[in-house]
């Protein structure tokens, strides 16, 4: 069902990719400073770019987007990052802690989002789009994958194996991670490739919403203005990894709560005994299944069982963990009802030490902590066929990618 296309990649010279590559997970504005200032090769000159006169004429959001094109074609002049001189489609591997994970790096219509072709589980916010659409059309810069999961394909899987066979066009450790990126201009091999990925029957976003959600917008911005547009240009595609549901590792978004809502730490525990079992605990719960939840409270840990498992098949959403500790915990007892903006609840997600989290709710910063099972990619995928929503942060997928590892430019002609 998806349309893909090979495109003409920009990634980093093998000489610089350490480098130029960057984490942009949880990165914030005086980190991203620190590593523009000692380090001038990193993709954060496209992000967070040095401003060099304040006093020239225009907003500093204009002056910024200024110079991070400036910065971007300086990097392409100085050789640090390098263009595909073919059309290409890419294989994509990371390996870290023995696991590895593969993909196919290409780019998507949007029209696949704006009709559900890819199917999606999350809302997005108007704010956040509006600020990665901006930053498409000032700049033509789209170098933040979605990711993208479908149920394995064995044809497909073996034009990855093939692809792999030869030597990795780019290959660089970097935060304990092997990457490598292969890349093939070969017709008889992409038009496998799309041929196949047409023929999917299902595709799903795992990760990146509101880049796919920005993508479409700005598409359909720059279609006002181009009348006869045909569907094919740049501008109406944006880059995705594919990866298959078996290549996919979830991790769980741990709930934080600021406050008891006025409750006691005991009267809020005995009120957590109508829908839930509660046993002491001498350490740290991380559940290993689902409806099994941690909790950290006035430095004890407790394990709790849910009394009754919810199983509607007709609404997966209300199965999840995340559902089920939405409604009967932050929602009628702390009296939390939007947890996307809500200051009183914090998520932490991905593979976090629960000592991390003790240390949290120790000092005073919040007054309880909940760990959760991981959500399934089976849950996921049934949520986005009955076109169901997620409550927010329900997954932390892994893999999260480098900024800069491969660029598409949207306003390429």
């Amino acid at each position: 069902m998806p349309t893909i296309k090979p495109f003409y990649g920009i990634r980093p010279n093998p000489d610089y990719a350490g480098k130029v590559v960057l984490d942009v997970e949880n990165l914030s504005l005086d980190e991203a400073k620190i590593i523009r200032q000692e380090n001038p090769y990193s993709y954060v000159n496209m992000l967070v770019p040095k401003l060099d006169n304040l006093f020239l004429r225009g907003s500093k959001n204009e002056l910024a987007f200024k110079k991070i094109n400036e910065n971007f074609e300086e990097f392409i002049e100085n050789g640090v990052l390098i263009q595909d001189v073919k059309p290409s489609v890419y294989v994509y591997r990371i390996s870290k802690d023995g696991k590895t994970q593969t993909g196919i790096w290409t780019i998507t219509s949007v029209d696949d989002c704006l009709d559900n072709t890819i199917k999606k589980h999350e809302l997005t916010k108007p704010d956040r789009e509006a600020v990665l659409i901006d930053y498409l059309q000032q700049t033509g810069i789209d170098a933040n994958p979605v990711l993208i999961t479908y149920k394995p394909v064995a044809e497909i899987d073996r034009v990855i194996d093939q692809i792999c066979q030869g030597l990795p066009d780019l290959s660089f450790s970097k935060n304990d991670s092997l990457h490598e990126l292969w890349r093939t201009d070969d017709s008889h091999n992409i038009q496998t490739i799309v041929d196949e990925f047409k023929k999917l029957p299902s595709a799903y976003i795992a990760d990146g919403h509101h880049r796919a959600a920005a993508a479409s917008l700005s598409a359909l911005k720059q279609r006002q203005f181009k009348p006869g547009y045909s569907r094919t240009e740049e501008f109406n595609f944006f880059t995705t990894v594919y990866m298959a549901s078996n290549q996919l590792k979830i991790y769980p978004f741990h709930r934080m709560g600021k406050d008891l809502n006025g409750l006691t730490s005991t009267e809020f525990i005995e009120t957590l005994g109508k829908h839930f079992e509660l046993e002491r605990s001498n350490c740290a719960i991380m559940p290993e299944r689902l409806h099994k939840f941690g909790m950290y409270i006035s430095r004890q840990w407790y394990k709790l069982t849910l009394k009754t498992a919810k199983n509607d098949q007709s609404n997966a959403v209300s199965d999840l963990d995340v559902s089920i500790l939405q409604e009967l915990v932050f929602h009628d007892i702390l009296e939390i009802e939007d947890s996307r903006v809500d200051p009183r609840i914090s998520f932490v997600g991905g593979l976090v030490a629960p000592d991390v989290i003790e240390a949290q709710v120790d000092n005073g910063e919040y007054a309880v902590a909940f760990t959760l099972f991981a959500t399934s990619i089976e849950q996921l995928i049934k949520v986005a066929d009955q076109g169901g929503v997620m409550p927010p942060k329900s997954t932390w997928f892994e893999p999260k990618f480098q900024a800069g590892l491969l660029i598409h430019k949207i306003n390429q002609v």
